[in-house]
């Protein structure tokens, strides 16, 4: 049995290992082709294995290009967007090595993103809610000691519950925006077009789109007064 660390990038894994290893770390590889590492500290084994990003995503329940959508779920990125696919060796990794856990560390990015990441890997893969957590700001030995032998006895919750809301407001936003926009074009306009928006992308867009305008009202008013 061993003490499993979640790590959000290969490197970052790496580098935990060889911090905090007694001796020297061995590389293991799965059967899905993924390397992780093992090591024993203090007289127990360690085992550290990479998230590579999001495990998982948000997707609506059920079919349907209706609008509004609110009732949403988690599921493997894998399975919801086709571009995730290189993450399934990951998420069957870790399903592989929960069995050998009998404590859990997180050691993703100390951030709402990295944070998100292990919460999710921690509740949806190894069925826990609580775990203990590593908080460090760079992959230098001394950092990574320190960050271990001062970890947080429980998860992050601001953290989490920050990107927690961003997740949710990101899709609820894109999704129902999207589909209103494409609804009303194929309903006006007798023609199909998907229209897709987003939280950053339509504020980016306006901020263009204004910037545009009042270029052309400059020449505009530059034109005039040369007349």
């Amino acid at each position: 049995m061993a003490i499993i660390i979640i790590a959000e990038k290969p490197d970052a894994a790496k580098n935990i290992a060889e911090a905090l290893a007694d001796g020297r770390p061995t590389k293991k590889t799965s059967k899905y082709g993924v390397d992780y590492h093992e090591f024993t500290r203090n007289g127990k084994k360690h085992i550290v294995v990479a998230a590579v990003g999001h495990l998982f995503n948000l997707k609506q329940k059920g079919k349907g290009w209706q609008y509004p959508i609110f009732d949403v779920e988690w599921i493997p990125s894998y399975k919801a967007r086709m571009i995730s696919a290189f993450s399934e060796k990951y998420f069957k990794t870790l399903e592989d090595l929960k069995k050998e856990g009998t404590d859990f560390i997180i050691a993703c990015d100390y951030d709402n993103e990295g944070s998100l990441i292990g919460y999710n890997i921690l509740r949806f893969i190894f069925g826990k809610e609580n775990a203990k957590r590593m908080k460090f700001s760079t992959l230098a030995k001394s950092d990574l000691i320190e960050s271990y032998e001062k970890m947080s006895s429980k998860i992050d919750s601001n953290n989490i519950e920050a990107g927690l809301a961003r997740h949710f407001l990101d899709f609820y936003y894109g999704i129902n925006v999207s589909r209103a926009l494409t609804l009303a074009i194929k309903r006006h306009a007798k023609r199909f077009s998907l229209i897709t928006a987003g939280r950053v992308k339509d504020l980016l867009l306006q901020c263009l789109l204004k910037k545009k305008l009042r270029s052309i009202g400059s020449n505009q008013h530059l034109t005039g007064s040369l007349k």
